[in-house]
C-alpha cells in the first residue's frame, strides 16, 4: 500500500506534467494561429505595395504633368479592349492617337504596366506597337472578368506623356 508522501508524490508528478502540456499546447497552438496569419499577410496576391511610393509623392507634380500633356498638346487617345480573350487568356488592346490636327501619329514608343484589381501584386509589363494610322496594338494576358488597370508611358513625343486606364472585362 502506498504511503501518503507517495501518493502526494504522484499527484505532484501529475500535475507537473498537466501543466507543462498545458503550456505547451497554448504555445502550439498560438504557434499555429501566428504562422497562418504570416501566410495569409504576405501570400495574398491581391495585396500590392507600390513600389518607390516615397519617390513618386515627391515628384507628384511631374506626374501630372505627365498626365495631362496629351490634352495640353491636344491629342486624342483612344482606348479599346477586345471583348472576348483566346484560348491562351489573352485579349487584343488598341490605342487610336491623333494630334490636335487629327492626323495619326505613328512615331512613338508606347509602354507600361498591366493588371488586375484583384489581383494588383501581379503586374504584367505591356509594349503596344504602331500598326500605322496612328493605331497601337498589344496582346495582353486578360483573360480574368472585371476591372483591369493599365499605366502607359509615351515615349519620343513632344514631351513625356503617360495615361491610366481602367476597363473592365467579361472574363473569356
Amino acid at each position: 500500500m502506498a504511503t501518503v508522501n507517495e501518493t502526494m508524490l504522484l499527484d505532484e508528478k501529475r500535475a507537473k506534467r498537466f501543466w507543462i502540456a498545458l503550456v505547451l499546447f497554448l504555445f502550439v497552438i498560438q504557434s499555429t494561429i501566428m504562422g497562418l496569419v504570416i501566410h495569409l499577410a504576405i501570400g495574398d496576391p491581391s495585396a500590392a505595395i507600390v513600389p518607390d511610393y516615397h519617390n513618386a509623392a515627391l515628384n507628384w507634380d511631374d506626374a501630372r504633368r505627365r498626365h495631362g500633356a496629351a490634352e495640353r498638346l491636344g491629342w486624342t487617345v483612344a482606348f479599346s479592349a477586345s471583348d472576348v480573350a483566346d484560348e491562351s487568356g489573352r485579349r487584343a488592346i488598341e490605342l487610336n492617337i491623333h494630334d490636335a490636327s487629327g492626323t495619326p501619329v505613328d512615331a512613338l514608343a508606347v509602354v507600361g504596366t498591366l493588371y488586375h484589381h484583384a489581383r494588383a501584386n501581379d503586374v504584367v509589363p505591356v509594349e503596344l506597337r504602331s500598326v500605322g494610322e496612328g493605331r497601337y496594338l498589344a496582346l495582353v494576358p486578360a483573360a480574368r472578368a472585371g476591372l483591369w488597370q493599365l499605366e502607359l508611358k509615351f515615349e519620343h513625343g513632344p514631351e513625356p506623356m503617360a495615361k491610366s486606364v481602367t476597363f473592365n472585362t467579361e472574363g473569356t
